[in-house]
């Protein structure tokens, strides 16, 4: 990614917020949030907490239903964030753009899992209808899981998790039906 201290927050409306840790915000009121431990100031009958929050970079709108992950991507020396929801869209944001520089419809089905691989340009889906989309970054699909490989004829269950090898082009999979999976190219 573009470093340790920005990182991004997905949404169950949709929204993406990009925020940058490095900086120094302005304090913030915030009334009852967790997580706040900064100080607590009274005034009157009322308790106010006061705490510290990092500034935000950038804030995206686009997805119509809840983010299921996001990922920093640099390949060709550029830096996009990678996001995809449930609606089974993938948009991918430069942080100097306003709004995403491009959308993939990877699938009909809902989307539950979604993994992009830090150093080769391609992502996974996973979907609660019982598969895994391998793709490259340009939408192209490369392979669509549906069985698990040692076990003759056995479907997998609906995919839960996803995870990339940070080095390797080794895929893990979780499912409900409580098998882990690895998966490496031929």
């Amino acid at each position: 990614g573009i470093g340790p201290d920005i990182f991004i927050a997905g949404y169950g409306n949709g929204a993406l917020k990009v925020y940058d840790i490095r900086a120094n915000g302005p304090v913030s009121d915030v009334v009852g949030s967790l997580g706040s431990t900064t100080d607590r100031r009274s005034s009157g009958n009322s308790t106010t907490r006061r705490s510290r929050r990092p500034p935000k970079l950038m804030q995206y709108a686009e997805h119509s239903s809840w983010v299921v992950n996001t990922a920093f991507t640099g390949f060709g020396g550029r830096y996009e964030i990678c996001s995809g929801s449930v609606a089974g869209d993938i948009r991918f944001f430069d942080l100097r753009i306003p709004e995403s520089i491009r959308t993939l419809d990877v699938q009909r089905s809902p989307m539950t899992a979604l993994a992009c691989h830090p150093g080769i340009p391609f992502f996974a889906t996973g979907s609660h209808a019982q598969f895994i989309k391998i793709m490259s970054m340009d939408g192209d699909t490369l392979q669509v899981i549906r069985y698990h490989e040692e076990i003759a004829g056995q479907r997998m269950g609906p995919v839960s998790c996803l995870a990339f090898h940070p080095h390797r082009p080794l895929l893990a999979a979780g499912a409900t039906d409580e098998i882990i999976s690895l998966y490496a190219p031929k």
